[in-house]
Parts: C-alpha cells; structure tokens; sequence
C-alpha cells in the first residue's frame, strides 16, 4: 500500500501496489542469507581440518615426549650427561656384558663421583664375568668406595640406566651408541620393576672384584660333573656315596658360589676358573 495525501481528514489514503516489488526484496535479502551460510559452511569445515591436523600434532607431540629415539652416539651422549645433572635422588644402571672400554669407565666413575656427592643414591648391577675386566672392576672398587652399591649376576636382562625413576635410557635397537629415552611414567615404573627384581637375586659385589671361593677337590670334582650335565644319581654312583650325601655336596656348592640353578652354577665355576 502506498500512502498518498488525499482530501479526507487524515490528509492520506492507501493505494494497492505490485506484490513482486516486495518478493525481489525478499529475495535478495534471501541471496545475502545464502552467501552467509556458504560462508559459515566453508569456516565449518575449514575448522574440522584445523582439528584433525591439531589431534595429530597433539599425538605426536604426546608420542615424542613418551619415547624419543636417537640415532646420534654424541646427541645421545648429551641427553644422558643432561639427565645426570638433573638427577636428585637415584640412579639405577644394568650394565650386561664382560667390561666397558676403559676410556668410557673414567667418565662413568667422574659423573657418579660427582652423583654421590650430591646425596643421590646409585645401584648398579654387573655381569659377574665383568668384574675380570680390568677397567670395569677399577671402576666398581672406585665407585663402591664413594658410596655406591653394586651387585653381581650372571645373567642380567639388558642395558639400561633410570634417573630419578623419570627417565630411562635403553639401548638402541640398531645403532651402537644410539638409545630411546623412554619418560612414559607406566612404561619407566615396569623397567624399573625389571631392576629391582634382578637386583634383589644379585650378589653383592666386594671390593670391586669376583670374590674368591674355596672348594674342596670332592666339590670340585662334583661342580665339574655338574658342568657336563650329569644327574645327582650319576654323581652319586660315581662318587661311591649316597644319593642325598650327593645333593648335600650340591647345595653346599651352590652356596659357597652364589649360584640357584644347575646352569648358573656352571656358568659360574667356568667364568670363575673353578673347574681348572
């Protein structure tokens, strides 16, 4: 309606116009509504990709942080050396193997001089066949003698070094000198369960060397029988004893030599020269 000035009272009057003029208001007040939803629809999805792209980085992120691996021997060096200065309460450190080089032992004995004088308590456990290296039984008298406390076992579960109960170095699994630092606090508890479990069956380590075992020549005769994997009752029979008189030799031998098992007492008495 389209309000004129007329001659009534009101000085107005209404008059009928084309409802199309009205509709192409509508429709383009209709246009501009569609250009704002394909608007919002392209922002929508450009942020459905920013949070894929971010749920990825963020996992990564989380990954890298859980477990890093490095194939640099220096980068790796300086990690631990890193981890080494934070330390504050405890290390722990397997160390499989017949001996480190001699180079690699002074650094070790310098660092944990330096860890014990701090207060921070070092457990370390070695090979028994280590303890006949030269520079490795140097460095356990050195490190024993500040403080620390090392334990032998013939048979370890592999490298590894925690600080702090936080971070775990572990060997790399192709490259000598490379390791994953592992700060995943589930998977740094097992390892460290791993330790404390082979460390409560070692054997104390005394005065940086294989403690010396005495035997008899009828102990070493069954310690050698024991070796070549013969049975109580052929020992027995070919000892001319009885075949608990033969258990008996055998339990005193595992305990004189530190050993739980038929093989680790073989194991032992070969590393150890008894058998000679």
């Amino acid at each position: 309606m389209d309000p004129e000035k007329a001659e009534d009272p009101d000085g107005m009057r209404w008059r009928a116009l084309d409802p199309q003029i009205a509709a192409a208001g509508v429709a383009s007040a209709e246009s501009r509504l569609r250009r704002m939803m394909a608007e919002l629809s392209g922002s929508r999805q450009s942020l459905d990709e920013l949070s894929r792209v971010y749920s990825v980085l963020s996992t990564a992120s989380r990954s890298r942080e859980a477990v890093e691996v490095f194939d640099s021997p220096t980068e790796t060096a300086l990690l631990f050396e890193e981890a080494a200065s934070r330390c504050r309460t405890e290390v722990i450190n397997a160390q499989p193997g017949e001996g480190r080089p001699a180079d690699e032992t002074q650094r070790a004995a310098v660092r944990d001089a330096e860890l014990l004088g701090r207060g921070v308590r070092i457990r370390a456990l070695y090979q028994e066949s280590s303890l006949h290296h030269p520079p490795t039984r140097s460095y356990v008298g050195r490190i024993t003698g500040a403080g620390a406390e090392v334990r032998t076992s013939a048979e370890l579960f592999g490298r590894l070094t925690v600080f702090d109960r936080s971070v775990a170095f572990v060997p790399h699994h192709r490259v000598v000198g490379g390791a994953a630092v592992v700060r995943d606090r589930s998977v740094v508890a097992l390892l460290c369960e791993a330790f404390d479990h082979a460390w409560s069956r070692a054997n104390c380590a005394e005065g940086g060397g294989a403690a010396s075992v005495e035997l008899s020549d009828l102990h070493r005769t069954v310690l050698r029988l024991l070796s070549e994997g013969a049975r109580d009752e052929t020992i027995a029979r070919r000892l001319g004893v009885s075949l608990r008189t033969c258990r008996k030799y055998v339990a005193e031998i595992f305990e004189a030599i530190g050993a739980e098992s038929r093989f680790q007492a073989g194991y032992l008495a070969a590393h150890r020269g008894l058998l000679k």
